[in-house]
């Protein structure tokens, strides 16, 4: 695999979205939402419970808050990708540059490969930059009301570093093979945000429950390796440029 080839459609993708409103407004915010928004939220409520609870009290009820706040770094990169990748290849019909680009010199591998990553780099990018944003707002108050600093945690590193870029992966290739199947936009995203329901699961499970351990998110991350391998398995073994091109024609 060339991977200058990859590059060279992923830098392509990547000026098109910049010129999508829809995608530009949705990635500026999105690390407004996850970085400022929530963290404000979550403060706001442990500042109303504080009266009532002792220190280890709200040390623990503040370590649970986070600890669930942290999944939505998981939801949040699995909800960009049914907006951007789904840009794919029906954008391509839109813009009429399917032909040429299904025509170029570059392999299935190549060409899924440069198309997964015009939309991870994006929807990955501002989860993170939400992460650097949100930190330390929580550790600010968290400091000043507990005396301690609660992150970066290890689970909170699991899940930024692991879980979050896998969750990614897993949306961004879904939706690219809904994207290569289908000839309308909308269809496109509703389709592939059915991608995010199971993840929609886990963070409400995370909602719920006391298991918000590293273990459950090794458990996880190995799951969505799986997944992730299998997913871009399928990419290219359902991927027809002949049929593509005869069906949207």
């Amino acid at each position: 695999m060339r991977l200058w080839k990859s590059w060279i459609v992923t830098l392509k993708d990547l000026s098109v979205f910049k010129k999508n409103k829809y995608i530009h407004y949705s990635l500026i915010a999105m690390p407004v939402i996850i970085g400022v928004v929530l963290p404000v939220i979550y403060i706001l409520a442990l500042n109303a419970e504080a009266a009532q609870l002792t220190s280890s009290q709200l040390l623990a009820a503040t370590s649970q808050v986070v600890n669930v706040a942290t999944m939505y770094f998981v939801l949040i990169p699995a909800i960009l990708p049914s907006i951007i990748a789904s840009y794919s290849f029906v954008g391509e019909k839109i813009e009429k540059s399917l032909e040429p680009l299904l025509a170029t010199p570059t392999t299935d591998s190549e060409l899924l490969l440069g198309k997964s990553l015009a939309a991870f780099i994006p929807s990955i990018g501002v989860t993170y930059m939400g992460a650097v944003i949100s930190a330390p707002i929580i550790d600010y108050w968290t400091y000043y009301k507990l005396g301690v600093f609660l992150l970066p945690s290890p689970y909170w590193l699991l899940v930024i570093g692991a879980l979050a870029p896998l969750a990614c992966i897993l949306s961004v290739e879904a939706n690219i093979i809904v994207s290569s199947r289908v000839n309308d936009i909308r269809a496109a995203q509703q389709l592939g945000g059915l991608v995010v329901l199971p993840l929609i699961f886990l963070v409400i499970f995370a909602s719920v429950s006391a298991q918000t351990s590293v273990l459950l998110a090794l458990m996880v991350s190995v799951g969505l390796v799986v997944a992730d391998v299998a997913l871009f398995s399928l990419s290219k073994a359902t991927f027809q440029r002949e049929e593509i091109l005869t069906k949207w024609k």
